[in-house]
């Protein structure tokens, strides 16, 4: 009686196996912090571009008003030291001393409105309710685990995956549940041939593979370590805990442009005082 074939499984398929397991672990516990960072960045940006939109036209109008005063309080010093001085040499003269710090408040005036469009656009975005909200989330983690770039094993199949993440990362932003979904019902892109290619072939690449998904952990794990010791981070989870930080700053913004106000009238009024045609013995 011939008995029944068996195959034996060889110290490279074993290995290969062994391989597989740690792989899978690495790419889940890759996939779960690139979420986490991504969401963080995500949160983050969309509270810098409220604070910038909320205080940078403050900020930039104290800079205006600090520019005018210092350049009052030259005028003055000017005319003290000398009543007869040409007006219009003194101007001159402030012209180019102060010509660099025009060019610094232009430029943050410039930033400013952008960051005022970009907070346009961001609230201009469909508010959802919370249920539909937590199915957007939902389905972006989904998303990102079926067709996150780190879980390619080709280079043809990360080309692939990369396009998909950027239109679900697009979509997201967008908070546009109804291109998440139409992604959802999309195939997979997967490599078919790649089962049947030589156990050593196979072997290589699940050793390399394990190499580079330890790189990309370590990566990910120093990335959020330094998102986390931001300054906008903190400001940003104080906000987050209600704290009120942005408001707190537009009360003290606006309370020292009024004081900014207060002083400038003051040197305007000497300014006139010294400029008249007659002065007063």
């Amino acid at each position: 009686m011939s008995g029944a074939l068996v195959r034996v499984v060889g110290a490279d398929e074993r290995a290969y196996e062994r391989h597989l397991v740690e792989i899978e672990d690495l790419r889940r516990r890759v996939v779960e912090l690139q979420l986490e960072l991504e969401g963080l960045r995500l949160a983050m940006g969309r509270f810098e571009a409220e604070y910038h939109a909320r205080v940078g036209a403050l900020f930039v109008k104290l800079d205006r008003l600090r520019l005018a005063i210092a350049e009052y309080e030259r005028r003055i010093l000017r005319l003290r030291a000398d009543p007869r001085a040409d007006p219009t040499r003194i101007e001159e003269e402030i012209r180019v001393e102060f010509r660099g710090r025009h060019e610094e408040v232009r430029s943050a005036e410039e930033e400013a409105r952008r960051h005022e469009r970009a907070y346009q656009e961001e609230a201009g975005f469909l508010d959802l309710d919370e249920p539909t909200a937590e199915d957007l989330r939902a389905l972006y983690r989904e998303l990102a685990k079926r067709y996150h770039p780190d879980l390619a094993r080709t280079d043809e199949e990360r080309r692939r995956r990369e396009d998909v993440m950027r239109r679900v990362n697009a979509a997201f932003n967008r908070r546009d549940i109804a291109a998440l979904r139409t992604i959802e019902q999309e195939a997979a892109a997967e490599d078919p041939a790649f089962d049947a290619r030589p156990i050593a072939d196979k072997l290589a690449w699940a050793t390399r593979e394990v190499t580079r998904l330890g790189r990309v952990l370590a990566y990910l794990v120093d990335e959020l370590a330094a998102v986390r010791q931001t300054d906008t981070f903190r400001l940003w989870r104080r906000q987050d805990a209600g704290e009120g930080v942005v408001e707190a700053l537009e009360l003290n913004l606006r309370e020292e442009i009024d004081n900014a106000r207060d002083r400038m009238d003051e040197l305007v009024s000497i300014h006139r005082g010294l400029t008249r045609d007659v002065v007063p013995a």
